[in-house]
């Protein structure tokens, strides 16, 4: 027989016991069960002349739900009965029917006939010391009252406390929206709790706070996952919790995480799986970072270039950008010599480079000196940031007059709701119906809560962009400044993305024409679009392609 259970290995000729030993929680292993299941089988073994194998054991494991008997080592052992790898005839003793399962009779007693069945005798070893195997329940049945009884007993108290615990909880969760309370001590690397009773803790900011704001103002430059955590480790910056420094995911993560701005999502167990439950509690946690400053990065990362390396030093500011007039696909960077040119950096459509879709987009551009024009004249470009505060105003008016309405609304469904709580004392209407429209107007009600939240958020994202105290054009010149004077690769590269972030901001689109040599330059979501020529805005630029 497969040796699942190692450590006993017996004579064919002798009849076998397995000693079943289950407790819910590893708790239970402080006090004296183990001990005392463990000495019952031994000596039931002993009594019987039975050879006992005590390897059968599920520590930490529920029967509530029969976690035991779909993963646990009782699952193992009824395969192997299944299998025949354990003989019809043998014992599974237990110290209780409660031992093997709590869920509701029905299921339990299925299990319970299921293993009697297979031919295998079940000794219970507690208080009420019953041998239950389909011989002896053939002549008398009586016995199976009293395991029945065992069953409800068991799964009655499981369902008392898992109903309390679920109060408990649930009430926990209504004091800490109120904030009279939290639910849990557990909180994120940069806060330290101290308990000051059962219900609440004091929460700290420590000194991970100024690296999680370090990231965030990262980001904000245009700084991509891999550049930040290249930059902490080669800074010496501890990490939350790895001996082994920064990883991309653990900063892409952490730049989609609501906590940092003290938001707390409460979750619940459901098949398995951690799912939220309920809607997320603001201002559970101290804040790390400003919301703005988190908005903001949530706009970025909601609107980012095409993924991947740009190359040692980021070769390409306008990546995400750039796009063949003639078929609508993306530019792509070729090292190439062309027309007895130089070895050079070109922008190609990449539909014709790889023969799909556009014949017309052969024409190369040369990168660097369309680069060159477009940096030398942001001042002309940067009418779009005039343009673009003029859009961000009419917007933000449009939402206050959407979140005046919303709020009307809102305030309406709680004056309904309040008109229904007093029926229910007071109203000759039957009590379910006024029950179930109560329960219509709350989920109204979340409904409502949760579109004005998002535009809330959406007011203050677009507000936090709208006082950004320096024009796009003059960051990305003084940036320009700084990686023509960059001694290393690396650094350029970061300032290069900080610049390409900001770009993005100003161009939405460049559209290259291969069959009249232009290169088009969309600037404030297509309000301007500029023509370009080496050396000025506006015109052709032929001398750009080769």
């Amino acid at each position: 027989m497969q040796d699942d259970f190692p450590g006993n290995h017996y004579s064919s000729d002798l009849v076998r016991a397995y000693s079943y030993v289950r407790m819910s929680s590893r708790k239970q292993l402080r006090g004296d069960s183990l001990r005392r299941q463990l000495e019952r089988s031994k000596a039931f073994a002993d009594e019987h002349s039975l050879l006992l194998d005590d390897s059968l054991q599920d520590l930490g494991i529920s029967a509530w739900k029969g976690k035991n008997f779909k993963t646990g080592a009782l699952g193992r052992f009824l395969a192997m009965v299944e299998s025949g790898e354990i003989p019809k005839g043998s014992y599974l003793l237990i110290e209780s029917l409660d031992r093997l399962s709590r869920e509701a009779v029905p299921d339990a007693l299925t299990l319970f006939m299921a293993i009697i069945n297979a031919g295998i005798t079940i000794a219970t070893l507690g208080e009420d010391r019953q041998i239950y195997s389909r011989d002896r329940l053939n002549g008398d049945w009586t016995k199976l009252i009293i395991g029945l009884a065992v069953m409800s007993r068991g799964h009655e108290e499981s369902q008392t406390k898992s109903e309390r615990i679920r109060a408990v909880v649930k009430r926990k969760r209504e004091q800490a929206r109120e904030g009279k309370g939290h639910i849990t001590g557990l909180t994120p690397a940069w806060i330290d709790a101290r308990r000051i009773d059962a219900n609440r803790y004091e929460f700290t900011l420590n000194h991970h706070v100024e690296t999680v704001r370090t990231i965030y103002e990262m980001a904000l430059r245009g700084l991509g996952a891999t550049v930040i955590a290249r930059k902490l480790n080669s800074d010496g910056t501890p990490a939350f919790k790895s001996k082994d420094g920064w990883y991309q995911s653990i900063i892409k993560a952490l730049l989609g995480r609501h906590d940092v701005i003290g938001t707390f999502q409460p979750h619940r167990m459901q098949d398995g799986r951690r799912v939220p439950d309920g809607d997320p509690i603001e201002n559970y946690f101290p804040a790390a970072i400003d919301k703005d400053l988190f908005l903001r990065v949530q706009a970025m990362r909601g609107n980012p270039g095409r993924p991947g390396r740009k190359g040692n030093t980021f070769a390409n500011l306008f990546t995400g950008l750039c796009y063949c007039a003639h078929c609508g696909g993306p530019m792509t960077m070729k090292m190439s010599r062309v027309k007895g040119n130089e070895n050079g950096r070109y922008l190609v459509c990449a539909n014709y480079v790889r023969g799909h879709r556009c014949t017309e987009g052969n024409r190369h551009f040369r990168y660097e000196p369309f680069e060159m024009t477009i940096l030398d004249h942001l001042k002309e470009l940067n009418l779009a940031d005039a343009l673009q505060t003029t859009r961000i105003d009419r917007a933000i008016s449009d939402i206050n007059e959407t979140i005046a309405g919303i709020t009307i609304r809102l305030d309406e469904l709680r004056r309904k709701e309040q008109r229904l709580a007093l029926a229910v004392e007071v109203d000759s209407q039957p009590l379910e119906t006024i029950l179930d429209l109560l329960k219509a107007r709350q989920v109204e009600r979340h409904a409502v809560e949760a579109e004005l939240r998002h535009h809330q958020n959406e007011r203050q994202r677009l507000s936090a962009r709208n006082n950004d105290p320096e024009l796009t054009g003059d960051r990305v010149k003084t940036l320009r400044t700084a990686w023509e004077a960059a001694e290393d690769a690396a650094t350029c590269y970061a300032l290069r993305s900080e610049a390409h972030a900001a770009i993005r901001e100003l161009v939405a689109e460049i559209s290259f024409d291969g069959g009249t040599c232009s290169v088009t330059v969309i600037v404030a979501n297509g309000a301007v679009a500029y023509n370009v020529q080496e050396g000025r805005i506006s015109g052709q630029f032929r001398a750009f392609a080769a």
